[in-house]
């Protein structure tokens, strides 16, 4: 920790030198009236500047070669490669446009390059979007997009999935940092500050060459806000209210940036109590709290930049088990709680409850409560990460080298305070990379990066309660290497690349004594090379006897993994605004940790077996678009087929006399990898914005995902958790912005989510059920309160209201459908009150979130005058 307090020394001691400047003016192309409110950003390094009353800009960055995008409302966006050596000149031209689909930058691509450009569909989740939308956390916000869609366990608990494939085939970075927080589970969602999100680019096609493991489905890039423009400091404050689960959010928001010295400071809080659906109302075990303080500290000189990033994150939330009273459905206790009239719960001589001397089912203050910590089952989450990205001038291109380090520790409470289940995870991400760019349109990315990651398992916790350990102490180290070549012609782009990548695992082996019994004790494995044979050891909580058989949790492993990765793309522009893209990919995923060693009932009542014999995925994709992007409409159709050889799933095991297999009354599920899955489907986005009518935008997406696994009888023919199709629409109507108003950009918008039945499953042993069709509407309205004198915003009001009609509806992708135990409360004390049953129709789980009605109110802070054409928030927030 001093080692970084020098460092910060050095960089606010040597901020204040060697800064360039990009300077220049804006003009109307038809009325060669210079523009106010334009705003020049360069995406590579979170900086802009939004031009004068005069159209003038002025920007303070560091030498180097950047695509500067340049924007604003009701204009075509236009983006140029400009080189930085001293002090440059650039003027801009634009000419008027209503599109909603401009061409903008992407950064996650390797090298930097365009929408339009981009050989790999990629889509841009704008701030505004974020801002206009009502969600409960970061990847619930960007699910709607098309190809994308979300694997939930409540409110708390969500992962992106991209094309029909997530967990670990999707990797989820935040300005530039992979986030491997428990990434390999599905019962812990993405520790990311949904505040923090500035706006997003979801990559979605194989992105193995640019990241290696784990990108094999697409990318999801969460980014921050960018830094305020030179000379100035600015920030804001928003409030959030939604009225399902009472969710209450803050967060506030402070950066500068003078003189090439740039800084910024987030502090979020949120809390919601359980949330509420129009068949059950309330549903036990849904609350949830997260706070988190996030800074960036940085330097802008002539020879590049370097920042440093450090985060302090927690999270803690209940997690649904579906515990209800088997004749009445009503939500209970998995064990009997204390109150002020029964008492303590009381137990008879053979452990049954004794009716009447303890709290069964929750009341309204126990469903209204913020504190998490009253379910039985609940996660507490910490994440702590500090990410150093430095970008350094070498010949005519630039030497990025960014590491990182991250502390995930996770603990899994269940019925009482004693952490049963915890474990800490170490991440030591790293990036090594040389760029070049040249004005001709070639661009030339090389490097390494990966990772190095090690797992701690808690101690054995004291009796009674017994230890969790859904994995083994591990180690994991990650490498590869890439080279990435682009060259833009006037109107076509090629592009294309090489990768190859090595890992390797160990695992430490387990052994326990008294196994799944409140003496449970890990037992030193010194010398112990099978399960059965027998160690003496003296514990603090419990004595191992001589002779004691001995439980194998996990085998020691030692394996490594290698692989290819692969692309060749090409774009080309059509006449009349029309573009198409094709591009080949080989991909490459290593199996997980959880794949290889699981061996434990997780917190969503399955048992994972993982197979120490896994090879690893190879995919091979080829993606195909064809778009418009013109002055009306805009619209793009993206093909996809993905074959994946040794595809890796879990898959719920029979017994020997059929039905389930069962430990301890769970369904046990094994992971395999002897099948070729096959992935293929369509997306489609297909918006109207009438250039003669600026009043109106009509914006559509349709999803439509089939799965097959090849050689697979007609109930397992299908990858589990294949999204339904879905068609998405939103008519938004803009006020017109009266002189003198206080109100501007002025907005109504309604819009629906229809999702048709997904039959295509994989139904054996009831590993997944049918959805039924189901529309979902949606509604809008926002606006910015202005001083008319000034132009200056004063404030933004969002309003926006999800399940308008309050449908009762299970999503095809939500966990939560096959959430089901039954009188938890009768059950007694030995199996925590527990008695798992399998859904075998939707009805028995537990349904999605009921009408919810979300406000949103943003102050900016500082900044510089807004005109009146200006969008949402630029240069204020």
């Amino acid at each position: 920790m001093k080692n970084i307090f020098v460092l910060l020394l050095f960089i606010i001691m040597t901020g204040y030198a060697g800064a360039q400047s990009l300077s220049g003016t804006v003009t109307d192309s038809a009325s060669h009236q210079t523009i106010p409110g334009v705003v020049v950003y360069i995406p590579q390094l979170k900086l802009g500047g939004t031009s004068d009353v005069n159209g003038a800009y002025k920007i303070t960055l560091p030498n180097g070669t950047y695509e500067v995008e340049v924007e604003l409302l009701g204009y075509a966006t236009i983006s140029r490669l400009i080189s930085i050596k001293g002090d440059v000149t650039a003027n801009f031209v634009m000419s008027l446009s209503s599109s909603s689909g401009k061409e903008v930058l992407i950064t996650s691509m390797g090298n930097i390059t365009t929408s339009l450009r981009s050989p790999v569909p990629v889509s841009v989740v704008s701030h505004e979007i974020l801002l206009e939308n009502t969600s409960t956390n970061a990847v619930d916000a960007i699910a709607l997009q098309p190809g994308v869609t979300a694997i939930t366990e409540g409110p708390g608990i969500s992962k992106p999935e991209i094309n029909g494939l997530g967990f670990n085939r999707v990797l989820t970075l935040f300005d530039g940092e992979r986030q491997e927080d428990f990434q390999w589970g599905d019962e812990h969602g993405i520790l990311i500050d949904p505040y923090a999100v500035y706006d997003a680019e979801i990559i979605r096609g194989p992105a193995s060459l640019q990241y290696g493991n784990y990108a094999v489905a697409g990318v999801v890039s969460f980014k921050s806000e960018p830094f305020a423009e030179e000379g100035t400091t600015a920030g804001s404050v928003l409030s959030e209210y939604q009225t399902n689960n009472g969710l209450i959010g803050n967060s506030f928001d402070i950066g500068g940036n003078h003189h090439g010295f740039v800084w910024d400071l987030r502090a979020s809080n949120e809390d919601s109590h359980c949330y509420k659906d129009p068949v059950d109302g309330y549903v036990w075990g849904t609350a949830c709290n997260q706070s988190n303080i996030r800074g960036v500290i940085g330097l802008n000189k002539s020879w590049g930049y370097s920042r440093l990033s450090v985060s302090i994150l927690h999270r803690q939330l209940e997690i649904p088990d579906g515990n209800r009273d088997s004749a009445t459905g009503q939500f209970e206790f998995d064990v009997p709680q204390a109150n002020a009239y029964g008492g303590n719960p009381q137990y008879g001589a053979n452990g049954i409850f004794i009716p009447g001397t303890g709290q069964v089912y929750p009341t309204r203050a126990n469903f209204l409560s913020y504190n998490p910590g009253l379910a039985s089952v609940y996660q507490i989450l910490d994440h702590d990460e500090i990410w150093w990205q430095n970008n350094i001038n070498v010949g005519n291109g630039t030497l990025g080298a960014n590491i990182g380090y991250s502390q995930s520790k996770r603990q899994e409470i269940d019925t009482g305070i004693i952490t049963e289940e915890g474990l800490t995870v170490h991440d030591i991400p790293y990036d090594i990379k040389y760029q070049v760019s040249t004005e001709n349109g070639l661009k030339f990315t090389t490097g390494i990066n990966g990772m190095y990651e090690w797992n701690t398992d808690f101690a054995e916790p004291i009796a009674p309660y017994k230890g969790i350990f859904e994995i083994p102490n591990y180690t994991d180290i990650d490498i590869g290497g890439c080279a990435i070549l682009e060259k833009d012609y006037k109107n076509l782009t090629l592009s294309g690349g090489l990768r190859y990548d090595y890992r390797t695992m160990t695992g430490q082996a387990m052994y326990l004594a008294y196994d799944n019994t409140s003496s449970q004790v890990e037992v030193p494995n010194g010398g112990v090379t099978t399960s059965g044979e027998t160690y003496t050891a003296n514990s603090s909580q419990n004595v191992v006897a001589a002779g004691t058989p001995l439980y194998q949790q996990f085998p020691s492993l030692n394996r490594s993994f290698t692989g290819l990765s692969a692309s060749i793309g090409a774009t080309y522009q059509l006449p009349a605004n029309n573009y198409i893209k094709l591009n080949l990919a080989k991909s490459y995923r290593a199996p997980s940790i959880l794949e290889l060693m699981s061996n434990e009932t997780d917190p969503a009542n399955e048992y994972k077996q993982g197979d120490i014999n896994l090879n690893g995925e190879a995919g091979y994709e080829a993606d195909v678009a064809y778009g418009n992007n013109s002055r009306d409409i805009n619209f793009e159709i993206d093909g996809f087929y993905n074959m994946i050889n040794n595809f890796i799933f879990a898959n719920r095991i029979s017994s020997k006399v059929g039905g389930d297999s069962l430990i301890g009354g769970v369904p046990v599920y094994h992971f395999g990898s002897s099948n070729t899955a096959i992935m293929e489907g369509v997306s489609v986005l297909f918006n109207i914005h009438p250039a003669e009518s600026k009043w109106i935008e009509i914006d559509n997406g349709f999803t439509f995902i089939y799965s097959q696994i090849l050689n697979a009888t007609d109930s397992t023919n299908h990858v589990p958790f294949t999204p339904a199709p879905r068609l998405t629409s939103e008519v938004k109507l803009k006020l017109t912005d009266k002189h003198g108003s206080i109100l501007k950009r002025t907005y109504i918008a309604f819009g629906l989510a229809k999702y048709w039945a997904q039959n295509n499953i994989y139904s054996a042993l009831w590993n997944e059920l049918p959805s039924t069709p189901y529309t979902l509407y949606n509604a809008g309205v926002g606006t910015d309160f202005v001083n008319p004198k000034t132009g200056r915003v004063i404030c933004s009001f969002f309003i926006n209201c999800t399940n308008l009609m309050n449908l009762a509806y299970m999503d095809h992708t939500s966990r939560e459908q096959y959430f089901w135990t039954y009188n938890g409360a009768y059950a007694g004390q030995s199996n925590y009150g527990l008695t798992p049953a399998t859904v075998t129709k939707p009805s028995e789980g537990i349904y999605n979130m009921g009408r919810n009605l979300g406000f949103k109110l943003l102050f900016p802070i500082g900044g510089h005058k807004v005109s009146d054409t200006e969008m949402h928030g630029a240069g204020t927030e």
